[in-house]
């Protein structure tokens, strides 16, 4: 519409100009023909009665003088034709002059209007352009991006950068409001599970301390008081777990991959998992070993390998075997890590790598644990750009893999 008007103002221009221009020429042809038929009636009025005067008068024609131009204006100025009042005193003039004033005013108001019409135009169009953004605008204030999902919902707007840049905010706006409900969901479900977690440790730890208390011999008191002892390190180990995940989530906790040898970083993990092991005479045994450099955080990338051989033992019954396959591939290197447990139903294959996830088979529910190993195994794992799954072994158990980047840079 805008475009319109300013085509239609520029036409009126045009169209106003081009009849002005005529109308002057108009003009100026009327002046030279009066000229001329002045002139005219002159010659014959003088040439008629004077025949000798045709020479002077063809000489006066072709060689204007100013002397001879100043006689005959004194001459004329005795009958009324004055160079200064001349165009007021000349009916003709007058008319011409009048003409042109007209034609001037007509073309000052035509233009003014065109303008004023114009701009008018402008006004409504931004106006009207204001109340569709304030409108779709008070929509995205209320949390209602439906019409990103239906674009003939959206009033077309005149101007197609301002309709993209709004569109862009409000598509952005979306999904950090998106953003805020999951993580408001989020928290929500984090404090019920914490709840629940700790819930059971400090109503075993509130029952173990009142006997203890109640406790009549000095036996009864060391046995209730190892009970306690442990349920505060059953405690004291889910906290440590709930601060990691925790911090690792907020980014509070920063991974620094270095170069390291693999092998060091898988000892680690064995070695915190070794008296574990022992205590229910579990064998681990590893393969070949090549040793590989690759680009991890070391402490972090052993406690993910810890978590998963802490989970193979625990589930493993005793005088069982755990095996540890590495093999270098081209791109990366696999880690199989197998053990001879209870094994995983398929259908929680993805569901134990969820945060504070229990197995539903009644060993599981019967072994003390809190769910959040394997989730900090493979978030540990994710964070450095690698991999951990499970399926099932070929006879009994499970096999954990993981897979490891062979790049040997640091991560963007």
């Amino acid at each position: 519409m805008m475009k319109k008007n300013l085509i239609f103002l520029i036409s009126v221009h045009i169209v106003l100009t081009l009849l002005f221009l005529l109308s002057g020429f108009a003009f100026l042809k009327k002046v030279s023909t009066a000229e001329v038929h002045t002139m005219q009636n002159l010659a014959g009025a003088l040439i008629c009665e004077f025949p000798e005067t045709e020479s002077s008068f063809l000489r006066a024609l072709q060689n204007p003088t100013p002397e001879k131009q100043a006689e005959g204006a004194l001459l004329l100025s005795r009958y009324g034709y004055n160079e200064a009042d001349f165009l007021v005193k000349s009916s003709f003039y007058r008319r011409g002059i009048l003409t042109c004033a007209c034609m001037v005013i007509l073309l000052f108001l035509l233009s003014l209007g065109s303008c004023c019409r114009f701009f008018y135009t402008v006004k409504r169009e931004q106006k009207a352009e204001t109340a569709k953004l304030r409108a779709l605008l008070e929509r995205c204030l209320d949390d209602d991006y439906g019409f990103l999902d239906q674009p003939r919902d959206i009033p077309p707007l005149k101007r197609e950068e301002l309709s993209d840049a709004f569109l862009r905010l409000a598509q952005k706006l979306r999904l950090k409001s998106e953003a805020l409900l999951e993580e408001k969901d989020h928290t929500k479900t984090l404090v019920t599970d914490i709840s629940h977690q700790l819930k059971t440790p400090l109503s075993a730890l509130k029952s173990c301390f009142s006997l203890y208390q109640e406790a009549d011999t000095a036996e009864e008191q060391a046995e209730f008081g190892g009970r306690c002892l442990f349920q505060l390190e059953k405690l004291e180990n889910l906290i440590s777990s709930l601060i990691h995940i925790s911090r690792l989530e907020t980014a509070m906790i920063c991974l620094a991959p270095a170069a390291v040898s693999f092998t060091d970083i898988l000892m680690d993990a064995i070695n915190g998992i070794y008296e574990k092991a022992a205590a229910k005479r579990i064998e681990i045994a590893a393969g070949e070993l090549e040793d590989t450099v690759l680009f991890l955080d070391r402490k972090w990338t052993a406690e993910a390998l810890f978590n998963v051989l802490d989970n193979a033992v625990k589930y493993s019954p005793p005088d069982s075997s755990l095996f540890i396959r590495v093999q270098k591939l081209y791109s990366f290197l696999r880690v199989e890590i197998e053990d001879q447990g209870i094994g995983i139903p398929r259908e929680e294959y993805n569901k134990i790598f969820k945060r504070f996830y229990r197995g539903r088979q009644e060993a599981v529910q019967q072994t003390e644990g809190a769910g959040v190993g394997l989730y900090l195994a493979r978030k540990i794992l994710e964070e450095q750009g690698a991999t951990l799954s499970v399926k099932a072994a070929a006879t009994q158990g499970s096999i954990f893999v993981v897979q490891l980047s062979l790049g040997t840079r640091e991560r963007p």
